[in-house]
């Protein structure tokens, strides 16, 4: 697997990101892409610090995530990001998971500043 992400990386333009959707949806292998749905969510649960960058939430999230839920994971924190944890205007007050939500108790103004 490492091998295969290595090779993808090397390619022009392709980062982890796309390495690992090529992984995961193409190839079927376990590899979670972090996008800025995933990235904004997981920093919002506290699952990766704020001040992470993209390859850290990466690294960050494929270790704490069991690769047999990575499709599962990506899947549901990009829906979770567009509908409800949204950039500009989450809608906590929307959100199943306000009440173990960190970010829940911001005010929205600083929520929003991703």
């Amino acid at each position: 697997l490492e091998e295969a992400r290595a090779w993808l990386r090397g390619l022009p333009g392709v980062g982890p990101k796309t390495a690992a959707c090529v992984l995961l949806f193409a190839l079927g292998r376990p590899a979670l892409p972090v996008d800025t749905h995933v990235e904004r969510v997981a920093k919002r649960l506290a699952l990766v610090p704020p001040k992470t960058t993209p390859e850290q939430a990466h690294e960050r999230l494929e270790a704490l995530v069991p690769p047999d839920l990575y499709y599962r994971f990506h899947m549901l924190l990009i829906k979770h990001g567009r509908r409800t944890c949204s950039a500009r205007a989450p809608s906590c007050e929307a959100c199943p998971l306000e009440a173990s939500c960190p970010s829940s108790v911001l005010p929205a103004e600083v929520v929003g500043q991703d």
